[in-house]
């Protein structure tokens, strides 16, 4: 009698979601599904077990992007007592300060080094540093594309692009696995993520000093000099960028390059015989990965005052979690968005722009935000992967995939930082 007294009062709700869920290695290897029953069942999900406000749907994302009024980025009052950086594995940047004027006055200083001409100036190194990881991999035969190619040319290019001297490229790409590994729940971690930074700090001091005093043509000689309204960033903030642009900016490129191949080899390898008619449809394989499977899939925010939505009240200071992929699999926006198509018709292909409004009036994926704190290395992030992915399209000839089949895209555990993307993936050479 108790037990059926018991099972009355606690019936089970329908499509209900069980926030641990988001823990769990099934939402880690494919979270399309449970994005679907939010953005069907649960717009506005309110997870009590994180503590944390959950948004799913395209346009809610869009907004929410749009509304800095309503949803900032920064933790921490920058006018409170907290220093920032100072717990945070980049130090000093750009990310933890949210809608401030200081958040805006630093990324005026270093927003334009990476479009336009001064972009241009960077993309032959580009190709050449993809020539140059491409050559010790072909006596081989075959590449396993995220150890030896991916991760390889971002990071190789940031510290080119910085002007650092070429012989300590190897310390770079270890200092920025460490950085980014720093970025996950792992104390070990990050114990390891800080020690890489501070060890990348005492190597940057004499470089700031030198180029602030002597400045040239490379980037890190920009960023020391540039000004805006006559103040120039300090060393630590200088050093933070750093950081944040070799982690940040190189663990997005190296994870889009190999998503990329993975669609092109596992997902449409229908659609790669098109991309080997036509390399420049690369950029269209960038495009519809960054929209059906990105790099990044979540943004975090909080609310700055009450926000009313879908008929609930979100509280002031709550913590928001921007659910990019699952907003890009809209099927009020995207018609068969489950569906991998470089050809589709129904998203914005091509360059991306800050304001996500585009004058052929299709939507654009989500993957870089939109607004106050769109991905400034956008620019970068497109051109570097399209070059990458042609060079050693080039090479390989028609390339084939080692094994029949492939685990998939995935995201990192959860005690290590990063990204998603396949593990490992080889690929053997065919050349013509």
């Amino acid at each position: 009698m108790a037990e059926a007294l018991q099972e009355q009062q606690a019936p089970t709700l329908p499509h209900e979601i069980d926030p641990r869920e988001f823990d769990g290695p099934g939402f880690q290897r494919d979270p399309f599904p449970l994005y679907k029953r939010l953005r069907d069942h649960h717009p506005l999900f309110h997870d009590r077990f994180h503590n944390r406000w959950v948004l799913s749907r395209y346009w809610d994302i869009d907004g929410a992007f749009q509304d800095n009024a309503s949803y900032d980025r920064a933790v921490y009052n920058p006018d409170g007592p907290y220093q920032f950086g100072s717990t945070h594995v980049f130090g000093p940047n750009i990310l933890e300060y949210g809608n401030s004027p200081q958040h805006r006055w630093l990324r005026n200083i270093v927003a334009g080094q990476f479009v336009g001409n001064r972009l241009q100036v960077f993309l032959p190194m580009v190709a050449q540093i993809c020539d140059e990881v491409i050559a010790t991999l072909r006596e081989a035969g075959e590449v396993e594309l995220v150890s030896q190619f991916s991760s390889q040319v971002p990071i190789r290019v940031i510290s080119n692009m910085l002007g650092l001297p070429r012989e300590d490229e190897d310390a770079f790409v270890d200092w920025y696995q460490a950085l980014i590994a720093g970025l996950g729940f792992g104390g070990e971690h990050l114990a390891r993520g800080i020690q890489a930074r501070n060890e990348m700090w005492d190597y940057l001091d004499p470089l700031i000093a030198a180029r602030s005093k002597t400045p040239g043509d490379d980037l890190l000689s920009r960023i020391v000099s540039a000004e805006l309204e006559g103040a120039r960033m300090s060393p630590d903030e200088v050093k933070g960028f750093v950081a944040l642009l070799l982690a940040a900016g190189g663990d997005t490129t190296d994870k889009a390059i190999a998503n990329m191949w993975f669609h092109m080899m596992y997902t449409r390898p229908d659609q790669y015989a098109d991309v080997q008619a036509d390399p420049n449809l690369w950029d269209a394989v960038f495009t519809e990965m960054m929209r059906y499977d990105p790099v990044v899939h979540a943004q975090f925010r909080h609310t700055t005052r009450e926000v009313e939505l879908h008929g609930r009240v979100i509280p002031e200071r709550a913590g928001i979690i921007l659910y990019l992929g699952a907003g890009n699999r809209d099927e009020r926006v995207f018609k068969d968005p489950d569906t991998f198509d470089i050809h589709r018709g129904d998203l914005h292909m091509g360059r991306e722009n800050r304001s996500g409004r585009y004058k052929d009036g299709k939507p654009g994926h989500l993957g870089f935000g939109i607004g106050q704190h769109f991905c400034m290395g956008y620019a970068m992030a497109r051109q570097e992967a399209m070059i990458a992915c042609t060079k050693l399209m080039a090479a390989m000839g028609a390339p084939q995939p080692k094994f029949d089949s492939h685990p998939g895209i995935s995201s990192p555990s959860i005690d290590s930082g990063g990204f998603r993307s396949p593990q490992e993936l080889v690929l053997t050479f065919n050349p013509a």
